[in-house]
């Protein structure tokens, strides 16, 4: 895991487990039970960064922000490889897909699905699936799918615990 020395050093006490090829800077605080997987760029050098408890920030994602305009994750978050989150506030519950670009001041409303490759420039109201560029929603999502994005977090979980060195349940299988 890559750091500059000009920030303040984040704190990755809490995070079960963060790649060695990760880079995360400034002020970015992490829970516990998150993860931050290969490639992954955490830039809280211009404004802070808030990854929630079981979430998981995969591989080659991007998170940074603008002043005055931070960026949150809540718990049992999910974003997916590739996708770019630019000072917003994604709720508790929601996926991220892959590849998918959440940008400045957008709200994503908790137990929401963001389909790969959407790019997302307003607010998004809780239980939506969203597609497409610039993003709409399609459906709401029913309290069984909300359930099951909050299991995908706990199972991105327990393959961070195997990637630490701390497990041998992958999650899954």
């Amino acid at each position: 895991m890559s750091t500059v020395s000009y920030w303040t050093s984040p704190d990755f006490s809490q995070a079960t487990f963060i790649a060695t090829n990760a880079v995360v800077i400034g002020s970015v605080t992490i829970a516990a039970e998150a993860s931050i997987w290969y490639g992954a760029v955490v830039r809280g050098d211009v404004e802070r960064i808030e990854i929630g408890k079981c979430t998981n920030v995969q591989d080659g994602a991007i998170l940074h922000g603008d002043p005055g305009l931070p960026t949150i994750l809540e718990d049992h978050v999910t974003i997916g490889h590739r996708a770019v989150i630019h000072s917003a506030h994604i709720e508790r519950g929601t996926l991220i897909g892959i590849g998918a670009i959440i940008l400045n001041g957008v709200r994503v409303g908790h137990s929401s699905i963001i389909g790969a490759g959407s790019v997302v420039t307003k607010d998004i109201p809780p239980f939506s699936l969203v597609v497409g560029i610039p993003a709409r929603i399609v459906r709401q999502l029913t309290e069984i799918e909300a359930e099951e994005l909050i299991e995908h977090a706990q199972k991105y979980h327990k393959l961070a615990l195997v990637h630490a060195g701390k497990g041998t349940d992958v999650g899954f299988r």
